[in-house]
């Protein structure tokens, strides 16, 4: 455990000085060093980020295509991973470690403590009896493998960053720069694809993945195999949108794509998080799901899912009414500040209710959208607007950034390499049970029906991303759960690069209509006479 290891420079336990001042001498050495390694951390991620955006400027302007920006990205974080893998490799960084067991063994300890109340002996050379310092370590994480590599651990981030500061703005601005025209237009195959299309995937990679685990004698239980098919089924095809952006790809099939990416991820959280809170314990018989336990988890995703969905549009709502019926438009950038804010607590309050804010904010968003856009005033519209698409953009290139650097530095990391090739067979074949049979079924109901050749792009576009990677690393305590995350970052990588690549090159082989030039009024109509599906 991360907490019952202590470093300190060998130099300040020694000394003639008062006990205070030798505290406050550790004290302040140490805090200096991490403050350096944290500097050259935060700068190492920014250089990173400057790099990617200028990278992304020479590619538009020379009109490159064949590697998209979030690959770029990775790759740049590949590099400077492996980097600082090979120069940290065996270099403590002149600390060392105290290995420190609890004293009191007959205390009940059930869970790691909070805090570590740690004694160093200090002998002052004048009195004859020995002094100490006590320090006080506070509980991070369990440490699978401890290394002492400075900075190769703070190139590594708590995964409550990517929960909690990262993915909702990521989120939030999907459902706000939503293209209603077209996404209520195909709002039934988009609920298809996003609930019963993940569901769907969630149960046949989990099967599949515990037929294979099986087969190969591999130690995971139903439970953990279908807690991977929920963390994997997570897509996130925004190479793909971004191309079809540039080529004005049809806007149905555009719409196809971002709608099923939009609801698909809060699906996939909702799920994973019924999935882990009705599992059995470990070392219990129980399958994993009884009659009763099925029912609970039922009711258990569709309570959070709406709650969630309740939270965020009332507090949407509540933010159209607040900028309609008072003056607050007079002041612009106060305005705009409350937007913002008031966007964040929808998250917030359905993470204190116990809810999912990843729904919250999404379905916020979409409100906010539709109502409360409405009534901002032109400043407050335009600030909004570009702080949002501003902020995405370093929240997706920073997560892109952190998944190549820590596929080297983290210390979470377990490959099993025949787990991977099971997960790639599995998502294969989980995402064309997803794609072709509902589309089938929709294609009975719907006019126009979905041609096939939107349907071999929608297949291709799962790729996987931001949400995936977040909902593997929260858990890794487990020797399973390292796999899951190991293995999820590979099929991120793989699929970012591979099919984000190709994406180009697809659109002309299957020769899918672009240059669509669709009217902007269609997104501020309701489109009356078309078809549900």
């Amino acid at each position: 455990l991360n907490f019952l290891s202590s470093r300190m420079s060998s130099a300040t336990i020694m000394g003639r000085l008062p006990v205070d001042v030798v505290a406050e001498g550790i004290t302040e050495r140490k805090l200096a060093a991490l403050h350096q390694v944290d500097t050259l951390n935060l700068m190492l991620y920014t250089i990173l980020m400057i790099m990617t955006v200028l990278t992304i400027w020479i590619f538009k302007h020379r009109r490159l295509r064949f590697v998209h920006e979030t690959g770029l990205t990775l790759i740049y974080g590949l590099i400077v991973g492996l980097i600082i893998k090979l120069c940290t490799n065996g270099n403590s960084s002149g600390a060392i470690t105290a290995d420190v067991q609890l004293w009191n063994t007959t205390a009940n300890v059930d869970s790691p403590p909070d805090f570590l109340r740690l004694s160093v002996p200090y002998y002052d050379g004048i009195s004859k009896e020995n002094q100490s310092i006590l320090l006080r370590y506070k509980f991070d994480s369990n440490v699978n493998v401890f290394k002492e590599g400075l900075l190769e651990e703070k190139a590594t981030f708590d995964s409550e960053i990517f929960f909690n500061i990262l993915l909702p703005p990521i989120i939030f601005n999907a459902g706000y720069s939503l293209k209603k025209g077209h996404f209520f237009r195909n709002i039934g195959s988009i609920l298809m694809y996003a609930v019963c299309g993940t569901s769907l995937s969630v149960v046949v990679v989990g099967l599949v993945m515990y037929g294979f685990t099986s087969l190969v004698r591999l130690p995971f239980s139903l439970s953990e195999t279908f807690l991977f098919g929920a963390v994997i089924s997570a897509t996130d095809p925004i190479t793909v949108l971004a191309i079809f952006n540039d080529l004005k790809v049809d806007s149905d099939l555009f719409a196809l794509v971002f709608g099923e990416s939009a609801l698909n991820d809060a699906v996939a959280i909702v799920l994973s998080q019924t999935i882990e809170r009705h599992s059995p314990s470990p070392g219990s018989e129980a399958l994993l799901f009884d009659g009763r336990a099925l029912l609970n988890s039922f009711g258990h995703f569709f309570g959070v899912f709406f709650g969630s969905m309740g939270i965020g549009s009332l507090v949407g709502c509540l933010a159209s009414l607040f900028m309609k019926f008072t003056k607050i438009s007079q002041y612009p950038l106060l305005e705009a500040t409350l937007f913002i804010l008031m966007s964040y607590l929808s998250f917030l309050i359905s993470e204190a209710a116990h809810m999912t804010g990843i729904v919250s904010v999404l379905f916020c968003g979409i409100c906010q959208a539709h109502y409360t856009f409405n009534n901002l005033s032109s400043d407050s519209k335009m600030r909004t607007k570009q702080f949002f698409e501003v902020l995405t953009f370093l929240s997706e290139n920073f997560i892109f950034t952190y998944i190549g650097v820590s596929l080297f530095t983290s210390q979470a990391h377990l490959f099993n390499i025949w787990f991977i090739l099971g997960a790639f067979i599995a998502i294969f074949i989980g995402r064309l049970i997803m794609i072709y049979p509902l589309t089938a079924i929709l294609n009975v109901g719907r006019r126009p029906p979905i041609p096939m050749k939107h349907q071999h792009m929608l297949f291709f576009a799962g790729l996987r991303g931001a949400m995936a990677f977040a909902l593997a690393i929260r858990n890794t305590s487990s020797p399973q759960m390292r796999i899951i995350y190991s293995t999820t970052s590979l099929i991120v990588i793989f699929t970012v690069l591979f099919n984000g690549g190709l994406t180009v090159q697809i659109i002309e082989w299957l020769k899918i209509r672009c240059g669509d030039q669709s009217s902007p009024e269609l997104d501020q109509v309701c489109l009356l006479g078309y078809s549900l599906f």
